[in-house]
């Protein structure tokens, strides 16, 4: 019989840098939407997102040959002063036209979080959950939503705003009941924190190129992993063994349901690479590798119960 092997991404196409969830003056940032592509372009990325607050101006100007921008917005529903939900949209290719802007959509202030995410789903957008622990949402409400593709694991405005940045736990929540979400890192810049809160939360997605339609196929498909600076080289499955490959970590953490995983940690020297056995019965697997400086890189899950 041939060896089963699973991995977490693929790496046939080439990486690209990239933050999906970013803001400007169009609507609550502090930064112009120029300025905002010239300085994530300077800082190495590929692609960028800015995604204000309910408007979806496509920024396709600011596109060149070597850096993209990805046309997304935010929708969000207020309750009350401290309470929220807010949802990353990223739109599909050939859109938005000018038809796709004037189409009548429903009034955020009386929908409920379920038809805001059937809506966004409706027109074809990568949907992602945004800081559900700054948003305040109870466990009950993020695991009554269905449809969202992915779930912020990492927000670097909300985490130096006030420490409400890290959602793993809400993430393995949902991994948990058996529901197949990525988990994202990015910046949701607003300039608005004591401390800068760009350049400190993004993906890493491998595509065949720099083109809107593969970076978002490639979101879709989950072949990417997330980071605060470490780098992912592999993180495969085989022969009922975890095998990891990274830069040089403080930590390495493999995560599986339902027996618990095991952390893995350096000694005298980094740890680039550890293989874990499995124990049977694993849903799911992901891993987390941390560096001396604190910063985390998140795979996404390998599932193994379809």
């Amino acid at each position: 019989m041939t060896p089963i092997k699973r991995s977490a991404f693929s790496k046939e196409g080439k990486w690209f840098r990239g933050n999906i969830h970013a803001h400007s003056t169009v609507s609550d940032g502090a930064v112009a939407p120029d300025k905002q592509a010239e300085d994530y372009c300077a800082q190495g990325y590929d692609f960028l997102a800015l995604t204000d607050h309910n408007v979806m101006p496509t920024h396709a100007e600011l596109s060149r040959d070597d850096f993209l921008m990805l046309p997304g917005w935010e929708r969000d529903i207020p309750y009350g002063t401290t309470k929220c939900i807010h949802l990353v949209g990223l739109f599909p290719e050939n859109t938005p036209d000018e038809a796709f802007i004037r189409r009548e959509r429903g009034n955020p202030d009386t929908m409920s979080m379920q038809d805001l995410v059937d809506e966004m789903k409706s027109e074809g957008q990568f949907v992602v959950l945004a800081h559900p622990v700054w948003s305040r949402m109870e466990p009950e409400e993020i695991r009554a939503l269905k449809g969202i593709d992915a779930i912020e694991v990492f927000n670097t405005g909300t985490e130096r705003l006030c420490h409400a940045g890290h959602a793993e736990i809400h993430w393995d929540m949902l991994l948990r009941e058996g529901r197949h979400v990525l988990g994202i890192a990015c910046d949701d810049t607003h300039g608005k924190t004591a401390r800068s809160d760009r350049f400190a939360g993004w993906v890493m997605v491998n595509a065949p190129k720099l083109e809107r339609g593969a970076i978002l196929d490639a979101l879709r498909s989950g072949n990417y992993y997330s980071t605060m600076g470490p780098q992912l080289h592999d993180v495969t499955i085989e022969d009922g063994m975890v095998h990891v490959a990274c830069t040089a970590c403080s930590e390495i953490h493999v995560v599986t349901y339902p027996p618990r995983g095991k952390a893995h940690y350096a000694g005298e020297h980094p740890l680039t690479e550890i293989d874990y056995p499995l124990k049977g019965g694993e849903r799911y697997v992901r891993v987390e590798c941390i560096d001396e400086n604190g910063c985390t890189a998140w795979s996404n899950p390998i599932y193994l119960d379809a």
